[in-house]
């Protein structure tokens, strides 16, 4: 019984200190008319002057839009603090590809290299040294739960079923170095 009650607690505490600071931190940044920036910008720590990544420097990130979903088990569980973080891992894991392929498609589209696609993102044909160092460098800049029920101006009606979060690759020296890199792997 008493582990319990500490159980519901330690979740309860978590779900408030975590939904403060991750929830919403900024509700005009994803979500419908929101968030309208892809590209390159500056690092994601959150900043108190107001600036947001395509404001800064240097330009190392690609940052995208996401659309994701909390795990089956998460949600079956019906633990809040579980369905957030599994439906921010997921976005992260399932769009590294499609934001590697984004990244990659600008220099692709600039003329500076061909590549094969499949279904299953970038084939291991197209750069693979460049794919993997990119893979280890994605992360999620915030998140917004979009779940059936979610009200944007009411954090405590977040429905972390579906979320749409800003993720982001970093690449040392931004677009110029990854053409750079992309040049030199093709020579």
């Amino acid at each position: 019984m008493i582990k319990k009650v500490i159980a519901i607690v330690l979740s309860a505490a978590l779900l408030t200190y975590c939904g403060a600071n991750t929830a919403q931190k900024d509700a005009t940044s994803v979500g419908d008319g929101g968030w309208s920036f892809e590209g390159w910008g500056g690092p994601p720590e959150q900043r108190n002057d107001g600036k947001t990544p395509r404001d800064t420097n240097p330009k190392d990130y690609y940052y995208m839009k996401f659309a994701s979903r909390a795990s089956v088990k998460a949600i079956a569980k019906k633990n809040p603090v579980m369905v957030q973080s599994t439906c921010r891992e997921s976005a992260r894991l399932q769009g590294t590809s499609e934001v590697i392929r984004k990244m990659l498609g600008e220099c692709h589209n600039a003329g500076f290299f061909t590549c094969n696609e499949s279904n299953h993102g970038i084939t291991t044909d197209c750069n693979p040294f460049i794919s993997a160092s990119l893979a280890k460098g994605v992360g999620v800049y915030e998140c917004k739960a979009t779940g059936p029920g979610s009200d944007p101006n009411d954090v405590s009606k977040d429905n972390w079923e579906e979320c749409q979060c800003v993720i982001y690759a970093k690449f040392p020296g931004g677009r110029n170095a990854l053409v750079a890199k992309v040049q030199e792997i093709g020579k």
